[in-house]
């Protein structure tokens, strides 16, 4: 791959090559984002929440004290 062409597609939106040293590969990995704009810190706290909600809605449902169809979707394994 010539230098020119990498010229040519960094000027025009193309593709990336990527950071180069250490510390730029720590920062994108850092950064990384696994869909849209959420992080994977993002993404775990949610999926925390999430199982804290399933887990008590589940003792509602165990206790009596909720009744009706539980919340569809795919349930946390583990």
């Amino acid at each position: 791959m010539e230098p020119v062409q990498r010229v040519a597609w960094r000027t025009h939106g193309g593709k990336s090559t990527g950071p180069k040293t250490a510390e730029g590969k720590t920062r994108c990995a850092a950064a990384k984002t696994i869909h849209g704009f959420e992080t994977r810190q993002a993404r775990t706290e949610r999926a925390l929440g999430m199982r804290r909600l399933r887990e008590l809605e589940d003792l509602g449902h165990l206790l009596g004290i909720m009744t009706g169809p539980k919340t569809p979707g795919r349930k946390p394994t583990g």
